[in-house]
């Protein structure tokens, strides 16, 4: 229960960031004020008939704000329960190949498949935590995976969503995703 209660503080903290608050607006890029062409026109501006009032699109909106949230919730959750896990998996990758050299285990079947099946459990999941802080998400030159693997599950969250699941379950689904992007079998 710790573990929650300091990845909640940490949390609100990143939340808050200067740094956090770049990442958002970092989609949204804006001309320079110099480069911006402006036209004059004699028309009136003024709302048409066809420019009302919809709700759907302020709907559409907060879901926007929503989701962000959510996967950004499900990012730093996986990130964070995968690097607890990494020392765990290490110490055990590095016992059983320290074993291999063992003369009884030499010629183990049993071993070998154990061995062969904690060699790749290690590889999957080194090349997901990889993979996923390669996404740099909050930095100006994040790669583009956060936002091709927002725009492959925003339909099933906004249904959940619609539904009226609760966040967790929601971020719980994007984790698995999350996961289920980097442990494939080769």
């Amino acid at each position: 229960m710790n573990f929650k209660r300091e990845y909640n503080k940490v949390w609100k903290e990143m939340v808050k960031s200067e740094a956090w608050k770049n990442s958002l607006l970092a989609d949204r890029t804006v001309k320079p004020k110099e480069e911006m062409d402006f036209y004059t026109s004699i028309l009136d501006a003024g709302i048409g008939r066809e420019d009302s009032y919809n709700p759907l699109m302020e709907e559409e909106v907060a879901f926007e704000e929503k989701y962000n949230t959510l996967v950004s919730r499900a990012y730093f959750k996986i990130i964070a329960e995968a690097e607890k896990a990494d020392h765990r998996l290490k110490k055990e990758y590095e016992e059983w190949n320290a074993k291999k050299f063992e003369a009884g285990n030499k010629g183990n079947v049993a071993f070998r498949k154990q061995l062969n099946l904690i060699n790749r459990r290690y590889s999957a999941h080194q090349k997901m935590l990889k993979g996923l802080k390669s996404w740099n998400i909050l930095s100006e030159y994040r790669s583009d995976d956060l936002r091709f693997f927002k725009n492959e599950n925003r339909d099933e969250v906004k249904q959940m969503f619609n539904t009226g699941k609760e966040d967790s379950a929601i971020v719980n689904l994007l984790i698995y995703r999350l996961a289920d992007l980097y442990h494939f079998e080769e």
